[in-house]
């Protein structure tokens, strides 16, 4: 899968990390203890969970 135009900003927050593309659209995620937050990312883009921010 491949999104030449997209871009992804990841914020992380004590409670929560927020994701962001290109054009301010986010999505916001609980942290819930969460500390590999590359693999937490990754895991939601291969489930769909940020198709919505991939432009």
């Amino acid at each position: 899968m491949m999104f030449d135009n997209s871009k992804l900003s990841v914020y992380v927050f004590e409670d929560a990390i927020v994701v962001k593309n290109n054009k301010d659209f986010t999505k916001q995620f609980p942290r819930c203890g969460i500390t590999h937050i590359e693999s937490f990312v990754l895991d939601m883009a291969k489930r769909g969970k940020l198709d919505d921010l991939l432009c």
